[in-house]
């Protein structure tokens, strides 16, 4: 009769006291160790070592100038030392595809905001609802993303900002007043700056240039605005004859002339936006000159109308570009020409000359007339400088760049989206 023990042989099983070999499936292990120990393989044996740390590692990737984040950052501190400009590029899922549930954390110890590219990406802040267009980390500052969906990251602690534009704002001139020495149109006011991108719709207007005194007075320029921003207010008319006198504005128009011994002051400019206009030399009807943006207009002379006011540059663009200068004042007499500011300030006439209009799209004043044609203001401009490209914009702005901003440009009232 077969038995089992025939074919099955007995296997040496250790007692209490003893000790089961590695052969036989055991440790091969004759002391416990030390206690607290875990038995780890080697491949060839088990050793008893200590158990590891439960600390959570963050191994450090240091970049100090613009980077874009790796397969191999995962779980890692991206830290920072910049003393310059600095962009770390979050890809979309379809150029690294980073598992969800990716935690990377950036560490901003340099000097400078380091701004985050995120095209096709959202960024998410705490406590917010929505991502933000452009995300920025300040220095001395941290921040640890999670990737929560295909191209969705959110912030599970730090603070991340929302990036700036800057922006400028020209109004439309004044138009040039006429008869008795018309004076000359104030410029329109300018305004600069800087706001926060946020998500959504920016209303742009660029304001009109106002109209030359003829048979009827001249009329201030139109106000230039970018929602949520200070409007740049359109420049003063110039004055006209004794009886209608000037108007303020951005920049002030200039004064009226009349046969008096009375001067007639030039309008007044707008706190930080332009500046007033000259006075009226009443006995010779030789009108002011309109204010600037960078200077007051000049009183007007004895034989000649007042000098429109300089205007003032930016390099917004890129390169410097001279905007909202004051139109001459007019002089009944051929005593000569008033020149217009820099930035688009037409010149005044004499009685046997034609003024000339305020510069399109640089907020200038229109210049002044003694009796002949006056000259109408010139349009505004409204610039906005962006570190990332608008989702769409309205108006047909001219869309250039310049020290890795997008400029857009607007001749006429349209809307930008970030």
């Amino acid at each position: 009769m077969t038995t089992l023990s025939s074919i099955i042989p007995p296997v040496s099983v250790s007692t209490a006291s003893g000790t089961l070999p590695a052969s036989n499936g055991g440790t091969g292990l004759t002391s416990p160790g030390t206690a607290g120990n875990i038995l780890t393989s080697d491949g060839t044996g088990w050793v008893s070592g200590a158990a590891p740390s439960s600390a959570v590692a963050y191994p450090q990737n240091a970049q100090n100038g613009n980077y874009t984040l790796v397969l191999g950052d995962a779980g890692k501190q991206i830290y920072s030392a910049n003393t310059g400009a600095q962009t770390i590029t979050i890809p979309t899922n379809a150029s690294v595809a980073f598992p969800i549930g990716t935690v990377i954390t950036i560490v901003n110890r340099g000097t400078n905001t380091i701004v985050f590219s995120t095209t096709g990406v959202s960024v998410i802040p705490n406590g917010s609802a929505s991502a933000l267009p452009l995300a920025t980390l300040t220095a001395n500052n941290s921040v640890q993303l999670l990737k929560t969906g295909t191209n969705t990251w959110e912030s599970t602690f730090g603070t991340l900002t929302a990036g700036t534009y800057s922006y400028l704002s020209v109004a439309g001139g004044g138009g040039g007043g006429r008869l008795s020495g018309g004076g000359g149109g104030g410029a329109g006011g300018m305004v600069t700056g800087t706001a926060a991108i946020a998500a959504g719709t920016l209303t742009i207007t660029v304001g009109a240039g106002g109209a030359a005194g003829g048979a009827a007075i001249s009329a201030p320029g139109g106000n230039s605005s970018i929602t949520g921003t200070t409007a740049a207010v359109g420049g003063g008319r110039g004055g006209q004859d004794a009886t209608v006198g000037n108007s303020n504005g951005g920049s002030g128009g200039g004064g009226g002339g009349y046969d008096g011994a009375t001067s007639i002051a030039g309008g007044s400019g707008t706190s930080g936006q332009g500046n007033n206009g000259g006075a009226t030399f009443g006995a010779q009807f030789s009108a002011g000159g309109g204010g600037g943006a960078g200077a007051a207009g000049s009183n007007g002379g004895n034989t000649v109308g007042g000098a429109g006011g300089a205007g003032l540059a930016s390099t917004i663009t890129g390169s410097s570009v001279t905007y909202a200068g004051g139109g001459g004042g007019g002089q009944i007499y051929n005593g000569g020409i008033a020149l217009g500011g820099s930035g688009g300030g037409g010149n005044g006439a004499s009685n046997a000359a034609a003024a000339t209009a305020g510069g399109t799209n640089l907020g200038g004043g229109g210049g002044g007339s003694g009796g002949g044609a006056a000259a109408a203001g010139g349009s505004g401009v409204v610039i906005i400088s962006a570190p990332v490209p608008a989702i769409s914009t309205t108006g047909s702005p001219t869309i250039t760049t310049s020290g890795g901003n997008t400029i857009y440009k607007f001749t006429s009232s349209g809307s930008i989206t970030f």
